[in-house]
């Protein structure tokens, strides 16, 4: 009834914490049929950052606006700090054409790509085609039309790089310590987003050729490739770059934090481009051998809530069947702090 406080059963709980940030708030709250604010104070109790409206400023939407027919929606939506679904919905319901560069080509758009290349700017055919730049050159590259045009074009952004090279944003993002000249550009007064010239990014490719893996590289994505890329991915075939890549104090913390968090080696290893085997000789280095991760189930999460303050660690690790070091871990996690009493020294 309207005015009764939703009370969210054990799975749902568990549902909104699985899918926050894959899924926006506004799909969740039609899902469970309550308010907006409900299904945000149930992420906010568990440590989950969440947005404080989610009305749109006049802002975000010109933005939305000009961006459209220039980025693939999910590039925009890591620039408004929104998720795609919201992108997708806003712009539908202004009646704005978005551009989904990952559907496939059909034969008619093959053709007009084959014959407005070399005749038209590419941002010309962009526009038109309502796909991205990036993708436009990876596709007149696979259809053997010539060397990628740049005609002022000259610029790459983040997504650009992780799709050219098959590598995550946050790796990307690391460059920057090793020198990556990633340039912050100004789109509206509060947003801004990374770009890098191709001029950069070679010379960053070729100074750090242990960074990335030459055989995920489509050849000739670069336009003629220059001597040290022959070389090296003539080495490459022989030898992944990536072997034997020295552990940073960062990606120990990230591993760790991502095995707390119940994340499997397999998962661990995608999230920072590591073997499943280094992830799993790394944690069994830190002490961690003889642990498995596991997910915490909602009825779980909502028995420790409930009595983190009245049963010691110890207890409730024996009772849920994880260590003592887990349950902390959780707590803190969660943003709880434990008022110690004498039995806890555990």
């Amino acid at each position: 009834m309207r005015g009764e406080k939703r009370i969210f059963t054990p799975e749902e709980i568990n549902y909104i914490i699985d899918n926050w940030g894959k899924e926006s708030a506004h799909s969740m709250k039609k899902k469970f049929n309550c308010s907006w604010s409900a299904v945000c104070k149930v992420a906010e109790s568990h440590g989950l950052e969440t947005p404080k409206s989610n009305a749109w400023t006049e802002e975000e939407l010109e933005t939305l606006r000009l961006l459209s027919d220039k980025y693939h929606y999910s590039e925009i939506a890591k620039i408004l700090n929104k998720t795609e679904n919201a992108i997708y919905l806003k712009a539908k319901k202004l009646g704005i054409t978005l551009i989904q560069d990952r559907r496939k080509w059909t034969e008619e758009e093959e053709i007009m790509l084959s014959d407005l290349w070399g005749t038209k700017s590419i941002e010309y055919i962009a526009k038109k085609m309502k796909r991205t730049i990036f993708s436009l050159k990876v596709k007149a590259v696979r259809m053997g039309l010539g060397p990628m045009i740049r005609n002022n074009y000259d610029v790459l952004t983040v997504s650009d790089i992780s799709d050219l090279l098959s590598v995550s944003r946050d790796r990307i993002i690391s460059w920057t310590k090793l020198g990556l000249n990633l340039k912050n550009t100004k789109l509206t007064k509060n947003k801004s987003y990374y770009t890098i010239s191709w001029q950069d990014l070679m010379k960053f490719l070729e100074e750090n050729q242990n960074e990335w893996d030459s055989r995920l590289v489509d050849k000739n994505m670069f336009g003629i490739e220059p001597e040290w890329l022959i070389e090296k991915r003539q080495r490459d075939k022989i030898e992944n770059p990536l072997w034997y890549r020295k552990w940073t104090e960062e990606e120990i913390k990230t591993a760790e934090n991502l095995f707390k968090s119940g994340k499997t080696y397999k998962e661990i290893g995608q999230i920072i481009e590591r073997s499943e085997w280094a992830v799993a000789n790394l944690l069994r280095n830190m002490g961690y051998s003889y642990m498995l991760p596991r997910f915490w189930k909602g009825k779980e999460l909502k028995y420790l809530i409930e009595n983190y303050q009245s049963m010691t660690y110890s207890e409730i690790a024996e009772e849920l069947g994880r260590t003592t070091k887990s349950i902390g871990y959780k707590i803190e996690e969660l943003g709880y702090q434990k008022k110690f009493t004498q039995k806890d020294g555990d």
